[in-house]
């Protein structure tokens, strides 16, 4: 019956297929896309002038940065914020349940 769902018959690449979609299906995957592909369209296309690009590069990286360091530690605060019920035998965060 997993065979039907499967790419590859359950090879490494069904595997790595599944993890870029779950990957594009993620809400910080989007964010991401959301906030850099203007920020580095605005890096590298100049303005009408031809002199300098939409935004420059030290603004965009400290953009770029500042968005990843965000999402990381928003990611951090979550996972340590979050509690399971008492009474559970191992003690990670499962979040599959």
């Amino acid at each position: 019956m997993s065979d039907e769902i499967s790419f590859f018959k359950k090879t490494f690449w069904d595997l790595w297929f599944q993890k870029i979609f779950r990957n594009i299906a993620s809400v910080k995957y989007q964010w991401l896309a959301l906030l850099y592909v203007p920020t580095i369209w605005g890096m590298f296309h100049m303005k009408p002038d031809g002199k300098e690009p939409w935004i420059g590069a030290a603004a965009g990286l400290a953009f770029l940065g500042g968005g990843f360091v965000t999402l990381a530690l928003g990611r951090i605060i979550t996972r340590t914020a979050l509690k399971e019920e008492a009474g559970e035998a191992d003690k990670e965060l499962n979040t599959d349940k």
